[in-house]
């Protein structure tokens, strides 16, 4: 089968949403379909591009294609007669997170336009798929409530877990994650104030928000965090990632209502790390059982301090709930060819 997979674009800008799209076109082509992977760009600054990006989309024909796979909006836009969608996310801005800190769009005349436009998008257009799968019951739930959609949940691998190895339980926490505010770096930044043991953190991830950066710089500064906050402003290759997390005493991962489990928690558990996260981090809690494989906490910088001291006190603790992780994402069962099975059905 000749498969297109569509995935969007915003211009050196790298996180799991773009690891699972070369992923899937990887496994698609290991079964035997011919498969490439269309980037469509999209940006959402200055507001009106939300709406220039969905009519590009929307007049995009895609000849001498048997199936359309389309991941994110506003490429699951694009019309096909044999589309399915595996849906990561929505433009949030336009639904849960409108009304909160990270709903992007302008709360004026124009802003609200849009937010409509893009529910009246998804309303006419999500229908058309032949079947709409989700990386979540997070992102079905939310399909549900905001659209009235129903869908199926399939959870996605990791494409190499081979890779990933545990050499030591050392004093730093890492969180390997592009740099936005949705993702909460600062949140955890703010938390090593209120530690009272020496645990350190390192942050890898190109910057989304170049001012979300300055504003982790400013507390690192003004709290004189220098040495135990490390920064590496860019997305880092998979064998740094791989050598980082080896050596970590654990991963911090504290996203706002994220959509799936996020693939920095899975590297964690194939390393043997036990999570740090938050109560309300959406679909992490899928992988992420409080005390049994890490810990979720409130999420406020003192509740945070007490699970990384926890972890830095007791570094056999942290090896129990580590290896505690690996077996749980085993029990779920998570497997490449489960996911083309079911995507070119």
């Amino acid at each position: 089968m000749k498969i297109a997979v569509l995935n969007n674009h915003v211009p050196f800008v790298s996180g799991g949403a773009e690891y699972l799209a070369d992923a899937l076109v990887t496994q698609l082509q290991a079964a035997g379909h011919e498969a490439v992977l269309y980037r469509l760009p999209f940006q959402w600054t200055p507001p009106e591009r939300v709406i220039e990006h969905l009519l590009a989309c929307r007049l995009l024909r895609l000849a001498g294609v048997d199936r359309v796979i389309a991941l994110k909006f506003p490429v699951y836009c694009v019309p096909h007669d044999n589309k399915v969608l595996w849906l990561l996310h929505q433009f949030r801005q336009a639904y849960d997170f409108w009304g909160t800190p990270w709903q992007d769009l302008p709360d004026t005349p124009q802003g609200h336009a849009i937010r409509q436009a893009v529910i009246n998008a998804d309303n006419h257009y999500l229908p058309e798929a032949r079947a709409i799968y989700t990386n979540s019951h997070v992102t079905g739930d939310r399909l549900r409530r905001f659209n009235h959609l129903e869908s199926t949940v399939l959870y996605p691998p990791l494409l190499n877990p081979g890779q990933f190895h545990c050499s030591d339980y050392g004093d730093y926490l890492f969180y390997p994650s592009r740099l936005t505010r949705s993702k909460r770096q600062l949140l955890v930044v703010e938390a090593l104030r209120h530690t009272r043991t020496p645990v350190k953190l390192v942050i890898a991830g190109g910057a989304e928000q170049p001012d979300a950066l300055a504003e982790i710089e400013a507390v690192i500064a003004s709290h004189r965090l220098e040495d135990r906050v490390t920064i590496i402003p860019r997305f880092i290759s998979e064998a740094e990632k791989v050598e980082w997390m080896a050596g970590a005493l654990g991963c911090t991962y504290t996203p706002i209502d994220e959509d799936s489990y996020g693939y920095v928690t899975l590297e964690a558990y194939e390393a043997r790390k036990p999570v740090v996260s938050c109560l309300d981090s959406g679909g992490v809690s899928i992988v992420v059982r409080h005390d049994e494989t890490g810990f979720l906490v409130a999420p406020e910088p003192e509740a945070l301090a007490t699970a990384m001291d926890a972890l830095y006190a007791d570094r056999q603790r942290a090896r129990a709930l580590g290896e505690a992780g690996f077996e749980h994402v085993r029990s779920l069962g998570l497997t490449w060819a489960r996911v083309v099975e079911t995507l070119t059905a």
